[in-house]
């Protein structure tokens, strides 16, 4: 399994859109760092949080476009054949290469983080203390490992349709369902929602759910989509043909 996802992180090199989406990660970062040093309005807790905020509602989406280019590429370029060829089960090699997107999509995050964390560091050093950075940290972490969960979702969805169109629509409108289900109970029902509300509360307990029945009922409901996402990817892997 090392030799294959390996073999994936090396392929990233021939897929540029992939440099883009990784450079496009950073832009909350860079428009309100900019923005606060700019007009002089330094606020500790506004700062993390509009970072944050901002970070929650573009990443996902980028995971899910990224997660597509990285599959469709295979489609794109007539390699798909050469891929499956290899002697390993076809649900190896896909599982390989989600994991590749893993690591890529979280070592870019938590560089993101760090930077965001030693950002504010540097700039609130004598307002902020150690424990207060790590419960940012952590919630910003959390976030990235749970938003990570759904890149099965969006494999699947690039197998099933052949179509890196349909993959990038349904990141970008994530950003609106995101938006629009944010302070809703029933946001449990969609993923993205469900994980920037589950760890916000890290930062501001407030902005959580109240009560643990519906914390329950969406970590089911989003352990139900990525399982059923595997099994989607299972059951594809065995047909004679995945081209």
């Amino acid at each position: 399994m090392n030799l294959l996802i390996k073999n994936e992180l090396l392929k990233v090199k021939r897929v540029k859109m992939v440099y883009v989406i990784l450079i496009i990660s950073f832009v909350p970062y860079v428009i309100n760092t900019g923005g606060m040093l700019f007009t002089g309005d330094l606020d500790v807790n506004n700062y993390y949080f509009f970072v944050f905020n901002q970070y929650a509602i573009l990443f996902p989406a980028l995971v899910f476009i990224f997660s597509g280019f990285f599959f469709y590429h295979e489609f794109q370029n007539r390699t798909t054949l050469n891929w499956i060829s290899y002697p390993f089960h076809h649900f190896r090699l896909i599982v390989s290469k989600m994991m590749a997107a893993f690591v890529l999509l979280w070592g870019t995050s938590i560089v993101n983080h760090l930077i965001h964390i030693f950002t504010l560091w540097f700039l609130f050093r004598e307002e902020i203390g150690l424990v207060e950075m790590g419960s940012r940290f952590l919630t910003s972490t959390l976030f990235t490992m749970l938003t990570l969960l759904v890149i099965p979702i969006a494999a699947l969805m690039t197998f099933v349709t052949k179509s890196i169109l349909s993959v990038v629509v349904a990141g970008l409108a994530s950003i609106f369902v995101t938006t629009v289900l944010l302070g809703a109970d029933f946001s449990i029902v969609f993923p993205f929602s469900f994980i920037y509300r589950i760890t916000i509360q890290f930062y501001d307990s407030a902005m959580g759910y109240e009560g643990t029945q519906l914390e329950l009922w969406g970590s089911v409901i989003l352990f139900l989509y990525i399982v059923s996402s595997l099994i989607g990817l299972y059951k594809y892997s065995q047909k004679t043909r995945i081209t």
